[in-house]
């Protein structure tokens, strides 16, 4: 069992190999990934008391190192930006200096942003870390990964990176049979692959799919953040500005097969020993070409 889950380690982590992903002057994109990890994990806790949430290990390494190891084969990307607040700062900036290297071998950069927030009392919630980052930045003009850093996916990511042109608002739908999974994620409203809106309460919902935090958004998408915050609505859920987004933006879904598990939330130390789990005995339930004839 534990054989696989290293396998796929070993697949998902190996050293770059420059031949596979075409040099920066070859790209006609250059995109960034925004990376939300300023929260204080206080449901993961005690874990959390000296590791942050996203850093806690999975066979062997830390969550974000997943996510970064997809991130790294997306060939239009130019830049890795992260939220992360004051009391963890410390940590994230020593886990980055590994892949600060590695990333730095095709011209990408990795850039660890401490927003100041010393106590849960102060978050500046999701969006308003996500506007932290804007404001950083300026609103990158081909468009961006939003991403939380708490999730594990059980199949490639690379082929929905590489395919998005930077025109198109597109999100994750991913089949959640379990109700009581589907209240912690927004749960998506669907026409066709259109999103109509999201709801929170599976009562409410004419669908399955939930819709995790892993946006792939427009520039003028991004550019609404700051307008979004400005009319008092809610900063911390990323679910309800899709939702807004959806009303005056095209936000198109990424349905993948119905089959459940593909992605792991790593919310409670419970989520975390399910993860865990559930990888060392199938790592991926899917390969890159089913997720790219989902495309």
């Amino acid at each position: 069992m534990h054989g696989c889950a290293d396998a796929w380690m070993l697949f998902r982590l190996q050293p770059r190999v420059h031949a596979s992903r075409p040099r920066r002057i070859h790209a006609s994109k250059a995109v960034i990934a925004y990376l939300l990890c300023a929260g204080f994990g206080t449901r993961m806790r005690p874990l959390t008391d000296d590791t942050p949430k996203s850093l806690l290990p999975v066979s062997d390494r830390p969550l974000l190192d997943y996510l970064l190891a997809e991130l790294q084969n997306w060939r239009a990307l130019d830049a890795v930006h992260m939220a992360v607040n004051h009391r963890d700062a410390d940590a994230f900036r020593h886990w980055a200096e590994g892949w600060t290297s590695t990333l730095g071998e095709d011209d990408v950069s990795l850039t660890i942003h401490d927003d100041g927030v010393a106590s849960t009392d102060e978050q500046l919630g999701a969006l308003g870390d996500l506007q932290f980052l804007l404001d950083e930045t300026g609103v990158p003009s081909d468009g961006a990964l939003v991403s939380g850093g708490d999730s594990l996916y059980r199949f490639p990511l690379v082929p929905l990176l590489n395919a998005f042109s930077g025109t198109d608002n597109q999100v994750l739908a991913l089949h959640e049979p379990d109700v009581e999974q589907r209240r912690q994620s927004s749960i998506l409203q669907l026409d066709g692959r259109r999103v109509t809106g999201l709801v929170e309460d599976p009562a409410d919902a004419d669908s399955a799919r939930i819709c995790p935090s892993f946006h792939l958004l427009t520039p003028a998408a991004l550019a609404y953040v700051g307008s979004y915050l400005d009319s008092e609505r809610d900063a911390d859920t990323l679910g309800t500005f899709i939702h807004a987004l959806s009303r005056w933006q095209i936000v198109t879904a990424i349905p993948l097969p119905e089959q459940p598990h593909l992605r792991l939330h790593c919310n409670t130390p419970d989520d975390l020993d399910r993860a865990r789990a559930l990888l060392a005995d199938e790592p991926l339930l899917l390969d890159a070409e089913t997720v790219q004839k989902c495309l």
